[in-house]
C-alpha cells in the first residue's frame, strides 16, 4: 500500500464518555504510527473548531451518549464547529462511531451529525464510517485497524499530486 501522498500528520479527535472511544483511538493511532504517521491524539475537551483548519487529515472517534447526544467531553467542540463554521475544503476525514443498538433510534447519531456538519463545511469524507456496537471487543479493534489503513490509503489518494509538507496547514 503506497501511502506516500498522504500527509504524515493526522489529528485524531476523541469524544468519549466511558473511555471506550479513547481506547479505540489509541489503538488506531498506534497502528497508524507503525505505518509511518504521526497522530496527534486530542481529547475533544481540549479541541476547538479552528484546530481543524491546521490539519489536512482528521479521524474522529466518538460515541453517542444517552438520547443521541455527544459525550460530555465533546459537547463544546461540536457546538463550536456549528457556531464557528470554519471552511474545511482542505480537509479529508474519517469517523469511527461508537454506539449501542439497544438505544435505537439514537445509535451513533452524534458522530453521524458531526460528520454531516464536516461535509457541510466542505470537508471530504475519505471512507465510510465504521460503527462499533457496544463495548469494543477484540474483533472491533481489528476492524478499526483495518479501517484506519483504508482511511490512510484514502488520504493518500485525496492528496495525490499535492506536495506533502509538514502535514499541517490549510493551504
Amino acid at each position: 500500500m503506497d501511502l506516500t501522498a498522504a500527509y504524515r500528520e493526522i489529528l485524531v479527535l476523541v469524544g468519549t464518555q466511558t473511555g471506550n472511544s479513547e481506547l479505540v483511538a489509541e489503538d488506531i493511532a498506534d497502528h497508524l504510527a507503525e505505518l509511518g504517521f504521526e497522530c496527534d491524539l486530542t481529547d475533544m475537551a481540549d479541541a476547538y473548531p479552528e484546530l481543524l483548519v491546521d490539519y489536512r487529515q482528521v479521524i474522529v472517534v466518538m460515541c453517542t451518549w444517552s438520547n443521541g447526544t455527544p459525550p460530555d467531553n465533546a459537547v463544546a467542540f461540536v457546538e463550536g464547529v456549528e457556531a464557528v463554521a470554519p471552511s474545511l475544503a482542505h480537509l479529508a476525514y474519517g469517523v469511527i462511531a461508537l454506539g449501542d443498538h439497544d438505544y435505537d433510534p439514537y445509535y451513533c447519531v452524534a458522530a453521524y451529525r458531526l460528520a454531516d456538519r464536516l461535509d457541510a463545511l466542505g470537508a471530504t469524507r475519505a471512507v465510510d464510517h465504521l460503527d462499533v456496537d457496544g463495548t469494543p471487543r477484540p474483533s472491533h479493534y481489528e476492524a478499526a485497524r483495518a479501517w484506519a489503513e483504508r482511511c490512510a490509503q484514502a488520504f493518500a489518494e485525496a492528496f495525490a499530486g499535492v506536495q506533502a509538507g509538514s502535514g499541517q496547514g490549510g493551504g
